[in-house]
């Protein structure tokens, strides 16, 4: 028995970690199922929810309030307000800026997590909302 559920987590983690577009849990079901159709989706659930509290996922809390996830870090979350897609943003002078500010402070940071919001650029033409220039 512990095969099989040692099996199940790593075929979870590995959905999770190939996918390239932050899955719902639906979406790592839906493809934990073409794996090993006998995996439910109770341990899907029970799975992804103990890699979240372990740190090896991260959890994605969206305006649409479906949960995402992701299992890379220290990179820049977008969320898009209309169509609700989420995009990756790597960011290496923000991380240099982040390791410089904090290399003399008390707080020594680990991982970071940072979500943008606005439209991508599909809704954009669509938008009435001023943009903002960083």
């Amino acid at each position: 028995m512990n095969y099989r559920n040692t099996k199940q987590k790593s075929i979870i983690l590995e959905v999770i970690k190939e996918s390239k577009c932050h899955p719902t849990i639906s979406e790592i079901y839906e493809e934990v199922q073409k794996i090993d159709p006998s995996i439910g989706l109770a341990t899907v659930y029970r799975n992804v929810k103990k890699f979240v509290n372990d740190k090896q996922v991260f959890q994605i809390k969206t305006k649409s309030g479906i949960d995402r996830y992701d299992y890379w870090t220290d990179h820049i979350h977008f969320e898009c307000l209309r169509c609700g897609k989420i995009i990756d943003i790597p960011d290496d002078e923000l991380l240099k800026t982040l390791s410089l500010e904090f290399r003399n402070r008390p707080e020594h940071i680990k991982k970071y997590n940072l979500m943008l919001e606005g439209y991508c650029e599909s809704c954009k033409r669509g938008s009435n909302e001023e943009e903002i220039s960083l």
